[in-house]
């Protein structure tokens, strides 16, 4: 954490994390804005070029094996920036621990992504609104990178001015809902960008993109097995025969759970009754996960299912799992799962409590229990106050591991659920 940029507003920003047992961590973002999931692939890989936005800082937490060594290399490309034209190199390991921050206008390229799947939490910048209105600048808000050669000379390093202006948070949902109407129908690669002067000494900027093959991927998969239970495709962009990007654009709060990298088993099936999940697997491709369910809702057209599925991690995809459905996974070491849940509420109005809505059910125990899942979907409003809270939550230390709830008889016979937590020691 203590590595030292010379680059004006570049490094290394901690991640605020949970225990989750062993060496697992949850990571909530407490953000409703579009995240993409950038992968990489597991043959070599190369950008072959630097990227450079001026409307984007990148938030990149690098999700892979601890043993990889990443190389980033950097060019500050602003003009006005104090360290102007400075030129460094890094290198690290992937971790849950922490994001690097690259500020808008910073070029950047990297080595050593094979087997890496890395998390963009990024941040928008808007330019000059006088700018903007007479159309003087030369910026996009949909063609927001420039891409250098990677043997640019300091004699021909560009030197350009970054919109400076944060976006809000209407902003966010507007690039949102293009990425989800817009990259569907999207045909070609990622597109590479180059800034090429005329004869007339013009110097304009153009795209060049590679065509794909029609994509024949379903977007919904269903599991017979489970009602409502499926797999669906992201909104995805390639970049390369193994790479591309997954806009992950529910306006739903977001985590993602390192499992670490030591043997990871569930000992109990975990139940919601008022989250859907929606979990996207990264990690190696040819490691097999086993899932296994039981549907404890008693209004499910397959109450009682108790069956088994194995899979492969597939940044491309995320899997629905609704509320009531219990689930246990196998062999998840190596393997990050992030999830944005939606929330469906109590129909009749009583409290729910996002901290405590899991059951541990023992894997072994029969029958299964009869469950009343939630019916009514959460607004925006109540995701807007989970935000804050987790905000809220991320500014005070982690006092305690995730939860561990029960469902206990009492003498009359009736359940009632109990939420174990573990105290953690206090971070020095």
């Amino acid at each position: 954490m203590n590595e030292s940029f010379s680059i004006d507003g570049l490094g290394w920003r901690k991640n605020w994390r949970i225990e989750n047992g062993n060496d697992s961590y949850v990571v909530p973002f407490p953000t409703l804005r579009p995240v993409t999931l950038v992968f990489h692939g597991e043959t070599e890989f190369s950008y072959g070029h630097y990227g450079i936005h001026l409307g984007q800082a990148d938030v990149l937490t690098f999700l892979g094996p601890s043993s990889g060594t990443i190389t980033g290399y950097f060019i500050d490309c602003r003009e006005g920036s104090p360290t102007a034209g400075v030129r460094e190199r890094h290198t690290w390991s992937p971790g849950s621990e922490r994001a690097l921050y690259i500020p808008p206008g910073v070029a950047h390229t990297f080595d050593g992504l094979e087997f890496i799947n890395t998390v963009n939490s990024y941040e928008l910048f808007l330019p000059d609104p006088e700018q903007w209105v007479r159309g003087t600048l030369d910026w996009q808000p949909d063609a927001d990178i420039i891409n250098l050669p990677l043997n640019v000379t300091d004699e021909e390093l560009p030197l350009y001015r970054p919109n400076a202006h944060p976006a809000s948070e209407l902003w966010y949902d507007l690039v949102a809902a293009q990425q989800r109407d817009v990259i569907p129908k999207v045909s070609y690669e990622y597109p590479i960008t180059r800034d090429v002067r005329l004869a007339d000494g013009t110097v304009h900027r153009i795209e060049l993109r590679k065509t794909l093959p029609r994509n024949e991927k379903k977007n919904w998969e269903s599991l017979d097995s489970v009602f409502g239970l499926g797999w669906v495709r992201h909104p995805v962009i390639s970049s390369g025969p193994e790479s591309g990007f997954s806009a992950l654009l529910d306006r739903h709060p977001l985590y993602f759970i390192d499992h670490g990298e030591t043997s990871y088993t569930h000992d109990a099936y975990g139940i919601h009754l008022g989250q859907e999940d929606r979990l996207t697997f990264v990690g190696p491709r040819d490691q097999e996960v086993t899932l296994h369910l039981i549907d404890t809702r008693v209004d499910s057209p397959t109450y009682g299912a108790d069956v088994t599925h194995t899979f492969f991690p597939d940044p491309e995809r995320y899997l629905v799992i609704p509320p009531g459905v219990g689930h246990a996974f196998e062999h998840l070491e190596n393997v990050y799962t992030l999830n944005r849940p939606r929330t469906l509420l109590p129909a009749d109005g009583s409290p729910y409590l996002p901290g405590n809505d899991v059951t541990d059910w023992p894997l072994a125990r029969r029958p299964l229990p009869a469950l009343r899942a939630n019916t009514v979907p959460a607004g925006p409003e109540y995701y807007e106050a989970r935000v804050a809270d987790q905000r809220q939550l991320r500014a005070m230390p982690v006092t305690h591991a995730t939860p561990a709830v029960m469902m206990i008889n009492r003498e009359d016979g009736s359940q009632i659920r109990v939420a174990l937590r573990r105290k953690v020691p206090a971070a020095t």
